[in-house]
């Protein structure tokens, strides 16, 4: 029989007994569709209405909680609500309907409404002694709002109470550490006195007790208690670390550096001895030590795009009294991609006087090249510039046109370019001088000699045959040498390139972009290799990219340039050649340093090659999940981060990570039931992740 039809005729004869007065009949006929396949709950309160109808409260709130769970259970919170605000209304000291309201509450981000129902039934178990439930209850509390020092105390008293000493010792402790937090050390030693009457002997208690008696000035105190835990148990890394730091702080720093050495020794990943090492390297003015120990806990630091806690470890090494190079120039790094320019140059100015200082001519270079991108009408940093590129055998960079209008007047400098531009057209090279003049046109939107030549060159229609391209392009590049005359004979950089016998042993930035428009700067020689350490280079071919696609922008007229398209084809041919699909090193660096410049399917195709190492696979699927979400690809994008969580342990924090990724996805998506129910189960791992309740708010 057609189940559909059976509900069609169950509810028409129960709507006739309804309107017939004969309401126990209806209410058995209504119950007959929750038998049905699938059961149909919502049922339940036309069923509950009836039963208020015949004055059967009790059984009308029991007929509207099935309603309300199974509205929960689907994620309809408001209609859950509204079954539950419904119940209240009947039974205003319903238990149930108040925490089941605070738990919706709570699972939509509503802190302050979930707790002020939450608060509303402890107030009925307390008076009805009804202790187990109050527990459950001020877990939930606890879980709400982890900083409310109260809720703890009270939970810690009550499971004391009911013989559960070491869930009390959490909760004190946990309640010790707030206090400290907020500088309150006597409700601190308060909780701390509650927990040593349980248990003496509790390890995070006595960490707790330390740390208090350490604030109150104490701390031969406290060194001797921590002793004499270590004599006990010479093994306890927490303990030592505790008193390396209790040592550090009294100013003891040879014994505290012996601690904290022989802990990262043992325990590599023990983070708050490597930052105290750190510590004391800076203080003793070691910032080459200091930098070395911190750079794992950097990378990682930077891979999580947690910038500013590494700009905190930075700030230590560079808290020493002698600058390190190396620590100024991860700093710049991470400054440039945060794109705080006025930092960018101070910590640039800072790596220009020390390389000075030192005589590192490489590093004077580079600093001054970054300087003169930030600050392009500084003279004296222009001036210094090119003086340094003589030296180092450069020839003379082509000048575009923004340079070239703050050195001169301008309109002489516009006509040489416009000359370049007929150049082109003379040889048929049409298309080449419309990318000039498209280039120039940005630059200079109010020149009308742009403006006329643009429009002239809509008319010209040349006859070139593919073959002759090569032959006319040569015969420009003999032109523009006699136009530009350098003092080194306009010699470019490929023809010096061309002279240098190759090295049959080694492949360097060199050999693979010879063929392209894309020239590395000139690397010191480290000895005979036979492969190819991308590694070693990827800052500089990173830079290749950025700095052609910065001149095609910024309108760089060079008229031997190619699309950045042609160059990154021809460079890719050559790593085809070269580099082998196996080194996932050389790929992955490839890869971000396609991202940098926004060629995601380059990026794409290369990270997935580097992530057949299993060591890179979690990194490289999580990059190009991003890398297709910023291309608004979000199929993919959510395929590539659904890669990652079969990678990483469920419930991990790694995982909610993730979670929480893919969430923000599915929102920017629009897929805004998705994105909630993912924010929720974050929510109900830790409510104080990130921004996650004010998720919850803005979807409700």
């Amino acid at each position: 029989m057609n189940n559909r039809v059976d509900k069609t005729k169950t509810v028409e004869i129960a709507e006739r007994l309804v309107k017939a007065g004969r309401l126990e009949e209806a209410i058995e006929e209504y119950k007959k569709l929750l038998a049905g396949e699938p059961a149909d709950l919502s049922i339940n309160n036309l069923i509950g209405d009836l039963y208020l109808q015949l004055g059967r409260i009790a059984e009308a709130i029991k007929a509207f909680q099935s309603v309300g769970g199974y509205y929960e259970s689907k994620g309809y919170y408001q209609q859950a609500l509204a079954i539950y605000r419904k119940i209240n209304k009947l039974d205003p000291g319903h238990v149930v309907a108040m925490v089941k309201m605070g738990d919706l509450y709570g699972n939509q981000g509503f802190v302050q409404e979930a707790r002020r129902e939450y608060l509303r039934a402890a107030e009925i178990l307390r008076r009805e002694n009804r202790v187990k439930e109050l527990i459950f209850l001020f877990d939930k509390l606890v879980r709400l709002d982890r900083n409310n020092v109260s809720y703890k105390l009270t939970l810690a008293e009550l499971l004391q109470g009911q013989g559960y000493p070491e869930e009390a010792l959490v909760q004190l402790n946990e309640a010790a550490e707030v206090l400290l937090g907020q500088g309150n050390i006597e409700e601190a030693a308060k909780a701390i006195h509650k927990a040593r009457q349980i248990n003496p002997g509790h390890e995070r208690t006595i960490a707790n007790h330390v740390e208090v008696l350490k604030r109150r000035g104490r701390v031969e105190e406290a060194i001797e208690i921590v002793r004499e835990m270590l004599k006990g148990d010479s093994s306890n890394v927490r303990f030592w670390v505790l008193l390396g730091s209790l040592l550090f702080d009294k100013g003891e720093l040879k014994e505290a550096e012996e601690i904290f050495s022989k802990v990262v020794a043992v325990e590599p990943r023990e983070t708050r001895a490597r930052i105290k090492l750190g510590k004391v390297y800076a203080l003793q003015d070691r910032p080459e030590q200091a930098y070395e120990l911190f750079e794992p806990l950097l990378n990682n630091l930077l891979k999580k795009q947690k910038d500013e806690k590494a700009i905190g470890l930075l700030g230590i090494v560079l808290s020493a009294r002698h600058a390190y190079v190396p620590a100024l120039e991860k700093l710049a790094s991470i400054l440039k991609a945060g794109r705080d320019k006025a930092k960018q140059e101070l910590v640039w100015r800072v790596i220009l006087k020390e390389a000075r200082d030192r005589h590192l001519t490489e590093k004077m270079f580079v600093a001054l090249t970054e300087l003169i991108e930030l600050c392009p009408k500084d003279k004296s940093l222009v001036e210094e510039y090119h003086d340094l590129r003589r030296k180092l055998g450069f020839a003379e960079e082509k000048i575009g046109e923004e340079e070239l209008l703050s050195r001169a007047g301008g309109e002489e400098d516009i006509d040489f370019l416009l000359s370049k531009v007929d150049l082109y057209v003379s040889m048929g090279l049409v298309r080449n001088a419309r990318r000039i003049l498209e280039n120039l046109s940005q630059r200079f939107p109010r020149s009308a000699k742009v403006e006329e030549k643009l429009k002239s060159l809509e008319e010209v229609r040349p006859e070139i045959r593919e073959e002759e391209i090569p032959l006319r392009v040569e015969k420009v590049k003999e032109v523009e040498t006699k136009l530009e005359a350098s003092p080194e004979g306009a010699r470019t950089s490929f023809s010096r390139l061309d002279e240098q016998e190759p090295d049959e042993k080694r492949i360097t930035a060199a050999e693979i972009f010879s063929d392209t428009e894309i020239l590395p700067l000139p690397a010191e020689e480290t000895g005979g290799r036979s492969f190819y350490d991308l590694t070693d280079r990827i800052r500089e071919e990173r830079e290749m990219i950025r700095t052609v696609r910065d001149r095609q922008l910024r309108g760089d007229i060079s008229i031997l340039e190619k699309d950045l398209s042609d160059i990154v084809r021809d460079f890719r041919e050559e790593v085809r050649k070269k580099v082998g699909t196996k080194d996932f090193e050389t790929r992955y660096h490839l890869g971000l340093a396609f991202l940098e410049q926004n060629l995601i399917d380059e990026a794409v195709e290369e990270l997935v090659l580097a992530s057949e190492d299993p060591g890179r696979a979690l990194e490289c699927y999580s990059i190009i999940g991003k890398a297709y979400r910023k291309k608004k690809d979000f199929e993919e994008a959510e395929k590539w981060l659904k890669e990652c969580l079969k990678i990483v342990t469920q419930g991990s924090e790694e995982f909610f990570a993730l979670q929480y990724e893919l969430a923000s996805l599915y929102e920017e998506k629009g897929d805004r039931e998705k994105a909630r129910s993912l924010y929720d189960q974050i929510r109900h791992w830790n409510a104080a992740y990130r921004d996650v309740g004010e998720k919850l708010k803005s979807l409700a």
